[in-house]
């Protein structure tokens, strides 16, 4: 029976984890919420946490905007959430010039004014561009949205045990391959790899 080590989670927006699940983005664009003081990948394999506080239709491109359909929850948290997919890092770049988030539009389902949007919070930090390996879940879980869990925070370790057995990746091997790929050609002038 697998699990990720130490119950490992990266709260995301909902929105945004429903189209890792189905491949149409295959990076997370983070520098950590208001409760980090900086951010990092703290697991190389971790839990998808959906939050729901601070996303808005307009932040994300309109072909992709059925994403936020199915999850605008307002600026309620719910008092449970399903937990139903896991991502491992592929890799991890550091931009600091915002002249290379324009290589980034093609590979994320956010509008462009939500990259520069990210870009800017936080000015003295660089933006981390995480490739992930997404993968559903065979028994997606329902979890208690926990006090610790609340807060705009990235990382938090859940209590629940939750087996990834079973588990079907997003994209095919190759599929995923050619996007990460596309991914770093893409961010290959001023991003340094962490």
């Amino acid at each position: 029976m697998m699990k990720i080590a130490n119950h490992a989670a990266l709260k995301e927006w909902a929105s945004v984890i429903a189209a890792l699940k189905k491949g149409d983005q295959v990076v997370l664009v983070r520098k950590g919420g208001i409760a980090d003081a900086r951010f990092g990948v703290e697991s190389e394999r971790f839990y998808l946490l959906p939050t729901y506080l601070h996303q808005r239709e307009k932040q994300f491109r309109a072909e992709f905007r059925h994403y936020f359909e199915g999850t605008d929850q307002g600026e309620a948290e719910p008092a449970e959430v399903v937990i139903d997919a896991w991502a491992e890092v592929a890799s991890v770049h550091r931009i600091a010039d915002p002249a290379c988030l324009r290589g980034l539009a093609s590979h994320v389902i956010f509008s462009d004014a939500t990259i520069s949007e990210r870009f800017r919070f936080r000015s003295d930090q660089a933006v981390h561009v995480i490739g992930v390996r997404v993968h559903n879940l065979a028994n997606p879980v329902r979890v208690l949205n926990r006090q610790e869990y609340a807060g705009c925070r990235s990382w938090v370790s859940l209590t629940e045990e939750i087996l990834i057995d079973g588990s079907t990746p997003a994209l095919s091997d190759e599929d995923f391959a050619r996007r990460l790929s596309h991914l770093h050609e893409s961010l290959a002038i001023g991003v340094s790899a962490s």
